[in-house]
């Protein structure tokens, strides 16, 4: 249901819980001028609006609101960057009072998207350094994290565009950059610009909820967004080593693949990740860590919407020679179809 140009309203009508969930998408372009602007606004977001300026008022607003949620989460996928707010709340066939909660959350939802903690140009100062100090807190406790900084590290390796190394909360330099100024204008801009999707999952009244959202007055918007991201293919294989304490090491190797989202090999592509990695009955797990002890822990994934299968391991730096054989071993035996029927029904069925 379209709202307006760039935004609209996606139902999914559900009985089965007690709780009615709402999520509202922003989405643009993966941009470094914008990212550590949009982290921070999400965590402006989540804590206070005008009419709840501190932390306890907003709390407490949402505790008055029989325990409703208000949270905010970042993702994305290829070239794109979500920002989501999301809310939980009790669904009105419950209370004594029907067809309110609704509305108020919607309502609650409106001060924190057009009510901020602002002064019209930028965000509430003080508010703004509590939350950009702790953003940073986050930040450099991701940094310390080995497995998250051997991630990072082999995005660089392998992406040839520099957006595709962004990742989805920032990096403490360009969060460090970000002003009250700089952080409101790419949050005014996410309101005028970003394409804009509410889900509502539970019980909810369309023509009703169609009818508060359109009071929200958002503007016709069209942003191009590019989901797809496709870099010129190699069968080079991207390693990289990320030494920790005493003789533990991290190796993650990076493959390219050429299936993309929704095409005839992106099932088959599902299926192969489960039979190499994917889970405890997986090649790499039974063969590299049970069975010859090579590593603490091992997994592969992949990202449809860039190309990227990626295999990590924590190991002894030791063995690395002898993992990265077998861990080839693995790759070689599925392609030439050495895996049992019994194996590919278990991954099916997972």
């Amino acid at each position: 249901m379209e709202i307006t140009k760039g935004v609209h309203l996606h139902f999914i009508q559900s009985e089965k819980f007690k709780t009615n969930k709402i999520k509202v998408r922003f989405s643009a372009p993966m941009s470094e001028k914008t990212i550590a602007g949009r982290v921070l606004t999400a965590s402006m977001l989540e804590t206070s609006n005008a009419l709840y300026p501190t932390s306890q008022s907003f709390r407490e607003k949402l505790a008055n609101l029989y325990g409703a949620n208000f949270s905010t989460s970042l993702s994305r996928r290829g070239l794109v960057h979500y920002l989501d707010i999301n809310l939980s709340f009790v669904r009105d066939q419950f209370l004594s009072r029907k067809n309110v909660l609704t509305d108020e959350m919607l309502e609650f939802l409106k001060a924190s998207l057009f009510s901020p903690l602002s002064n019209g140009d930028a965000f509430d100062g003080k508010t703004f350094e509590i939350e950009k100090k702790n953003v940073l807190t986050d930040l450099e406790a991701e940094i310390e994290n080995h497995f998250y900084h051997a991630h990072r590290k082999l995005n660089d390796l392998f992406y040839d565009l520099s957006e595709m190394r962004i990742p989805r909360v920032g990096t403490v330099e360009l969060v460090e950059k970000e002003t009250a100024e700089s952080s409101f204008a790419t949050f005014q801009q996410m309101l005028k610009e970003d394409q804009i999707d509410f889900f509502f999952i539970g019980n909810f009244n369309e023509i009703a909820v169609r009818d508060k959202i359109q009071d929200f007055h958002f503007a016709e918007r069209e942003q191009p967004l590019e989901l797809m991201y496709q870099q010129n293919y190699s069968n080079v294989t991207r390693e990289n080593l990320e030494q920790r304490e005493v003789h533990q090491s991290i190796i993650e190797l990076a493959y390219h693949f050429s299936a993309q989202y929704g095409d005839s090999e992106h099932l088959p592509l599902i299926v192969l990740n489960g039979l190499l990695g994917g889970f405890a009955h997986s090649k790499l797990f039974v063969n590299v860590r049970e069975k010859e002890s090579l590593a603490y822990t091992i997994s592969s994934n992949f990202d449809i919407f860039s190309g990227l299968l990626r295999i990590y391991a924590g190991i002894d730096r030791a063995n690395r020679t002898k993992t990265i054989a077998l861990i080839n071993r693995q790759i070689l035996d599925l392609k030439r179809g050495n895996f049992t029927d019994d194996e590919l029904e278990q991954t099916k069925k997972c």
